[in-house]
């Protein structure tokens, strides 16, 4: 092997060692991410990433010198940082979808009595980004920014009820360890919710599937017919009264369909970045 050709040979090597080590701090954040809320030791990040300690620690302290995880003093978990919330705020401006929704989910609350919720797919994940409370300010357990499994919530349910068969059950059971920190579910009751949702053609659950909240959702498509999030309402009951249900759905839909029309208007922003996100 020429000089030439062993210069370029460790370049390559170096190339791909830095793509590997970007690939890996992707999934590292994205991780954290998937458990905002409690945060990750570094023995489950390592674990659950199939990578070594002192590799995690490695992309973990870059991540945290640059402001993209921080842990908390006296904790052993980390969590999403400063830097990503910085980051949020700059491309906000360039997600419409929340602000074109706004209205008609402030409708929605005050129409049904119930918090109306946005909410966008990322890869296994659901996070809700925009609600109306209307009247009432009710302790709805759901967060904005917030990410859950796929499946659990109304409007996370509206979005996994819409994927292939292969795909949902994928990511019901790569979610399977998460399901239990919401309520008694299983992969096993989550997939029959999505089955029993699929007939009836909209999204709903009871208390069984999130802990004191039932909920109804539809699907947020655009004018393509691709799905672009989803409308919901939750509310501390037990269940939705069946008198109830239908009349919700209605609200629901009637309001998917003002929000497509007002994309058809768009530059196109709101649609292509939505499209982006849900991306697994």
């Amino acid at each position: 092997m020429s000089v030439a050709e062993s210069g370029r040979s460790v370049a390559g090597r170096r190339e791909e060692v830095g793509t590997q080590s970007i690939q890996r701090a992707v999934q590292i954040i994205n991780l954290v991410a998937s458990y905002s809320v409690e945060g990750l030791r570094l023995v489950d990040i390592a674990d659950m990433l199939e990578l070594s300690r002192p590799t995690a620690h490695r992309i973990i302290q870059s991540l945290v010198a640059a402001g993209w995880l921080m842990r908390p003093q006296k904790s052993r978990r980390y969590l999403l940082g400063h830097g990503l919330f910085e980051l949020g705020l700059t491309a906000a401006p360039q997600f419409k979808l929340r602000e074109l929704c706004q209205p008609s989910l402030n409708r929605i609350a005050r129409r049904t009595g119930h918090i109306a919720f946005l909410t966008i797919r990322s890869g296994r994940d659901a996070i809700s980004i925009a609600r109306s409370s209307g009247r009432h300010v009710e302790l709805i357990p759901l967060q904005i920014g917030v990410h859950r499994p796929l499946g659990i919530g109304a409007g996370s349910l509206a979005l996994l009820m819409s994927l292939p068969d292969v795909e949902v059950e994928q990511i019901v059971l790569s979610n399977a360890r998460r399901l239990s920190t919401f309520a008694d579910v299983n992969t096993r009751m989550l997939l029959e919710c999505v089955r029993v949702c699929r007939l009836q053609g909209f999204a709903s659950h009871d208390e069984r599937l999130l802990k004191g909240v039932s909920g109804v959702a539809v699907p947020l498509r655009d004018s393509g017919g691709l799905i672009l999030g989803a409308l919901s309402i939750s509310a501390l009951l037990p269940r939705i009264q069946p008198e109830d249900l239908y009349e919700i759905v209605a609200k629901l839909r009637k309001e998917a369909l003002i929000v497509q029309g007002l994309l058809l208007t768009d530059v196109g922003y709101a649609s292509e970045r939505v499209r982006l996100l849900a991306r697994p």
